[in-house]
């Protein structure tokens, strides 16, 4: 669902596209065969350029052509400045448009998706939101963009200025309809200024923003606009944090009779939070789509869900999956929505497998906030540790990382502040290295006691660009060994990280890598799947052993997710947990 945000679709008969054709605009020259299509093209409604990559002089070539056409509307320009750095984008954006603030043109729709132009790109788009051409505009697309909060300040401070200028114009009020902005990095401050914007519009029907690390403050900034635009049928808020924000969530929703799709997935809103939400759509006529899959929730929580929708004639699409409710639990809420067409379609694949100590959540819930506070403090410090990076960019992405529990079949308590922790490390999943399954090393088969000699394991890991695959596989079968005793484990695990290179790069890949190998986080390229870990003690005492050479944003990390882990059973482990926390951060 959340990968189709970036797409417009097809939006008129009078659409030129010049979609995906590999275009490098780099001179004018480059771009003069597009330049002529766009002014023979009549009447030019929708200009679809995606797909393609161009710098300032190309855009302003384009500027030119499309000065002509006062008739168009819809500016589908997604994925249009790979490879280019940040600070071409702004100047191109400018050249692109400035045709349009004076040939009369009324712009719908605006697609500036997948471009990862940053704070400095919304400044280039800036004039032009404020300009009498966007009075009309319905659909704004800035999905992947990667404003952060500082663009999406600047983003609200732009839609307020154009919605006064609208009224002061005395013409058409600025109405705008669809804001889709997923995978921003808004995190608090950038979704409460938009909060804000859409409080002041409020002709909002459709408001995307999943994966933004937005947490409970933001989360209740934007329920507050959400009741300032009664004609909202979509929210999605997926993979966010809302835990303690989810009653007042509810609360707004239940407001909202014309919703008809609601994507809460991957966001801890936990077992009262489903409640507080099944409550408040009962009413509900138009709901069509209900997605509260991975949202640690108990049994109590997917039963009252269920009855809420089982007489909804309305509803077609529901997701409890990845949630602790066991197998007899899932059977319950099967039986409760027999009479639905789509129960036989509902998965349960990769439910978390627990409905006990359902308890623990509600210290969970009265404890929230300080966890919030202990996070921010953390997330404060690994930000600060992160070197500025101004690299050319690619911005075909798939979706990051979701959140797991650890092995342990208790739900996590609190995991506020991972989602923006993510974020901030950019991780992404595109890697074609493949993680297999663990197995426990034969001592027939064992060859892992030769790389105890730092020229081995030199020899073993290569010096190339998987290099930091081959050095967590190689933890990860060290941990899985059991013919080796520990002082040798760590001793080859020492010697793997003297003999990496730590670029930026490859620090952020061996996060990745890590958490992935540790089973905190889901890996996209394996359905999502979370890793199985038994070794959890041999795990601890190895990491203790070599966290003088570990790089910083890796303990920074590490002592987020296991801060936030769940509780485990075996007091030994939790033990050495608490050791390996206390030596990381020093």
């Amino acid at each position: 669902m959340t990968d189709n945000l970036s797409k417009s679709l097809k939006s008129t008969e009078h659409e030129l596209s010049w979609a995906n054709r590999g275009l490098k605009g780099n001179t004018a020259a480059d771009v003069k065969e597009l330049c002529t299509a766009i002014e023979k093209f009549k009447p030019l409604k929708a200009l679809r350029l995606e797909g393609n990559t161009i710098n300032e002089e190309a855009a302003t070539a384009i500027g030119k052509a499309l000065a002509k056409h006062s008739e168009i509307e819809r500016l589908i320009w997604n994925d249009l400045f790979t490879t280019r750095l940040k600070t071409e984008v702004p100047p191109s954006l400018i050249k692109l448009t400035q045709g349009l603030l004076t040939n009369g043109s009324h712009i719908v729709e605006i697609n500036l998706s997948d471009n990862a132009f940053g704070p400095i790109g919304v400044k280039g788009l800036e004039s032009f939101l404020l300009s009498s051409a966007c009075y009309t505009l319905e659909e704004l697309r800035l999905n992947n963009c990667g404003m952060g909060s500082m663009g999406g300040k600047l983003l609200a401070e732009a839609l307020i200025a154009c919605h006064k200028n609208s009224i002061a114009a005395g013409g058409k009020q600025f109405a705008l309809k669809q804001f889709i902005a997923g995978r921003n990095r808004l995190e608090i401050e950038g979704s409460q200024a938009l909060a804000k914007a859409f409080e002041i519009i409020g002709t909002l029907e459709v408001i995307r923003m999943p994966q933004n690390g937005i947490r409970p403050p933001g989360i209740e900034a934007l329920t507050t606009a959400f009741l300032h635009n009664r004609n909202l049928r979509i929210i999605d808020l997926n993979d966010n944090t809302i835990t303690t924000a989810a009653p007042k969530l509810a609360s707004a929703i239940e407001k909202l009779p014309k919703l008809e799709i609601l994507n809460l997935e991957s966001s801890l809103i936990r077992t009262r939070g489903a409640v507080a939400v099944a409550r408040a759509i009962v009413s509900h006529k138009n709901l069509q789509e209900l997605y509260l899959g991975c949202n640690d929730m108990h049994i109590d929580g997917g039963l009252e869900v269920a009855r809420s929708v089982k007489n909804m004639p309305s509803l077609k699409v529901l997701d409890l999956n990845g949630n602790c409710f066991g197998l007899d639990g899932i059977e319950e809420v099967r039986q409760v929505l027999e009479n639905k067409p789509f129960v036989d379609q509902m998965a349960f694949s990769d439910d978390e497998g627990s409905d006990e100590e359902e308890e623990e959540e509600e210290n969970d819930y009265d404890d929230e906030q300080e966890i919030d506070e202990d996070d921010d403090e953390e997330y404060q410090e690994a930000e600060e540790e992160q070197p500025e990076e101004t690299p050319a960019f690619s911005t075909k992405q798939t979706n990051g990382f979701h959140f797991a529990a650890s092995s342990s079949t208790n739900p996590p308590e609190g995991v506020s502040g991972l989602s923006n922790m993510m974020a901030k490390f950019d991780f992404s999943v595109n890697s074609t290295f493949n993680f297999g399954s663990q197995s426990t090393t034969e001592a027939k088969d064992n060859k892992l006691s030769t790389l105890i000699s730092i020229d081995k394991v030199k020899e073993y890991l290569k010096n190339d660009e998987q290099s930091i695959e081959r050095a967590v596989k190689l933890l990860e079968d060290l941990w899985n060994d059991n013919t080796l005793a520990q002082k040798q484990s760590s001793s080859i695990a020492e010697n793997a990280l003297k003999v990496l290179t730590f670029s930026t790069s490859n620090e952020r890949n061996f996060n990745e890598r890590l958490l992935v190998a540790l089973g905190f986080i889901k890996d996209e390229q394996t359905g999502r799947l979370r890793r199985p870990v038994n070794q959890y003690s041999k795990i601890y005492q190895t990491l203790i052993d070599i966290h003088q050479i570990l790089p910083k944003s890796t303990k920074n990390l590490l002592s987020i997710f296991l801060q936030n882990a769940a509780r485990d059973q075996n007091p030994g482990i939790t033990e050495m947990k608490q050791k390996l926390l206390k030596t990381i951060k020093g």
